[in-house]
C-alpha cells in the first residue's frame, strides 16, 4: 500500500522497507480491532475484516519478524553496546509476547462462524491487547532500531538484508 506524501519503499532500501511494513501492519491492525467491534453488528463485513487481516499477518508479518530477526538483528549485534543489545533482545522478547496474544486470537477466529458471545469479547480483548503491543513496539523501532541500524550497517549490510529478504520472497 502507498501512502500519498510518502516516497515508495522496496527491498533494495531494508530499513525503509522495514518501517513501511510497520505502517501496514499498524494498519491491518486497525482493522483488525474494528472488525472484532462490529463482530454482532455485521457479522459477514468483521470476519472477512478478520480474515484479512489474519492473512496479512500470516504472510507478510511473518516475513517481517524474519527479516528482523535473521538478516537485521544478527548483523547489529556485534556493533553495539551492551545496552544496545539488550534493546534488541528486548525486541525479539515482544515478538514472542505478540505472537503468543495472537495465537490465542486466531483460536478464537478458528471458530469464528460460531462464536459466542464470550468468545467474540475475548476478540476484542486480544485485538485491542495485539495492537497496542505492535504499536508500542514499532514506536520504538521507528524511533530506536532505524536510527541504530542507520548508524551501525554499513552499504554491504543492506545489500546483505536485501537480497536476504528477496530471498524469503521467492520461497513464498
Amino acid at each position: 500500500m502507498i501512502r500519498i506524501g510518502e516516497p515508495a519503499t522496496t527491498l533494495d532500501t531494508p530499513i525503509e522497507h522495514l518501517m513501511a511494513c510497520h505502517r501496514r501492519i499498524e494498519d491491518r491492525l486497525t482493522s483488525l480491532e474494528r472488525a472484532a467491534c462490529l463482530l454482532r453488528e455485521s457479522p459477514d463485513a468483521a470476519a472477512h475484516a478478520i480474515h484479512a487481516a489474519i492473512g496479512f499477518l500470516d504472510s507478510n508479518g511473518v516475513m517481517h519478524t524474519a527479516d528482523e530477526e535473521l538478516s537485521l538483528f544478527p548483523r547489529l549485534r556485534p556493533r553495539l553496546s551492551e545496552t544496545e543489545r539488550a534493546y534488541v533482545d528486548s525486541l525479539e522478547h515482544q515478538h514472542r509476547e505478540a505472537e503468543l496474544v495472537y495465537e490465542e486470537l486466531k483460536a478464537i477466529v478458528a471458530r469464528l462462524a460460531q462464536v459466542s458471545d464470550e468468545d467474540a469479547h475475548a476478540l476484542r480483548e486480544l485485538a485491542g491487547r495485539l495492537g497496542g503491543l505492535y504499536r508500542e513496539h514499532i514506536r520504538s523501532e521507528d524511533a530506536i532500531l532505524t536510527a541504530l541500524a542507520r548508524r551501525s550497517l554499513d552499504p554491504h549490510d543492506l545489500t546483505a538484508i536485501a537480497t536476504e529478504m528477496k530471498g524469503r520472497r521467492r520461497k513464498v
